[in-house]
């Protein structure tokens, strides 16, 4: 965000005592407490379905997330001259959640638990068609055509790179996760009614950026992503990105998922869905993603070193998933 951004504060009504930048924003003392300028991405009514869904929160007693405030003309989204779209939002003082810190992973969870048992609205509300997550069934369709794709590309290759000799010799196993996730989520749709219908609202970035620890409290941001979906996606994210950082370890990963269901005991569907979401191989389609778009006449070799890397956890990986099925 360059200095110019800074004449978008001017449209609003705030006494700014002092000012420091952060990760691709500007955060503001004023007398109300902390206020952070920040570009924006979405609609108008996608700023108004998030601020409904944070006030959701507050009035079930969850007060720390960043509402988006108005501007002197009570609009959400501000704009500069260049029509680049901005937002001013509450903030907290506080510190990212530490991945290597098992209490405050186990915290996060118990928080994400605490939002979901908030975040339903009815099937009335007027959101649910604008934001509403695709069908699972049709998400990974896509994702598994979009791997056969680059499969073939790769094959056709006369020169190949480590990395992509490696992709072809492990792309068998990884794909037969993915076809068997595929078909599991298709009978569950089959199961009902054609389809893996939402049943509340998930935040849809929930990861350790936008958990602040506040001394004893939590704060919540980044809600741009929020929608209608199943709320067991956000806990699979969660859980997939800690593990992965901690080489799968199955004790922490089944201390996550008995936190969370403390708080909020996961519906029977939604622990299949979990199961079938954890058995998708995520990390090598984004592996495989990032490698079709980008530079492929000089390959880097951290696509290889991730490959390497997920080859060695893949078993540990597979044991973690197999206890979900039980």
């Amino acid at each position: 965000m360059n200095d110019r951004a800074l004449k978008v504060l001017e449209q609003y009504d705030l006494e700014i005592i002092s000012m420091r930048r952060g990760r691709g924003s500007y955060i503001c003392e004023t007398p109300q407490g902390l206020r952070i300028l920040c570009d924006y991405a979405g609609s108008e009514n996608k700023a108004l379905f998030q601020n409904c869904v944070m006030e959701k929160l507050r009035e079930g007693g969850y007060r720390k997330v960043d509402m988006l405030l108005p501007n002197r003309e009570g609009q959400l989204i501000s704009r500069d001259w260049e029509e680049n779209k901005y937002v001013v939002k509450e903030w907290y003082a506080g510190r990212e959640c530490d991945t290597s810190n098992e209490n405050e992973i186990l915290a996060a969870v118990s928080n994400l638990a605490r939002l979901h048992k908030l975040m339903r609205f009815g099937e009335e509300s007027e959101f649910r068609k604008s934001f509403t997550a695709q069908p699972a069934q049709e998400e990974l369709r896509a994702q598994n055509a979009e791997l056969r794709k680059i499969r073939s590309f790769v094959r056709k290759k006369q020169a190949k790179h480590d990395f992509e000799r490696l992709f072809l010799n492990c792309f068998s196993r990884y794909y037969e996760q993915a076809a068997e996730a595929e078909e599991k989520i298709n009978q569950m749709a089959g199961m009902n009614g054609g389809n893996v219908v939402p049943g509340g609202i998930c935040h849809g970035d929930y990861n350790h950026h936008h958990i602040l620890m506040c001394g004893y409290d939590i704060a919540t941001t980044n809600f741009e992503c929020c929608r209608f979906d199943y709320q067991v996606n956000d806990l699979y994210r969660f859980m997939r990105k800690i593990l992965e950082k901690h080489d799968w370890n199955q004790r922490l990963g089944m201390r996550m998922l008995e936190n969370y269901s403390q708080v909020r005991p996961i519906p029977a569907q939604e622990r299949k869905l979990l199961y079938v979401r954890m058995l998708y191989p995520e990390k090598f389609r984004k592996l495989a993603n990032h490698y079709y778009g980008s530079n492929k006449a000089w390959i880097s070799n951290r696509f290889l070193e991730k490959l390497e890397n997920l080859n060695r956890q893949e078993e540990k990986k597979n044991n973690f998933v197999k206890m979900l099925e039980k």
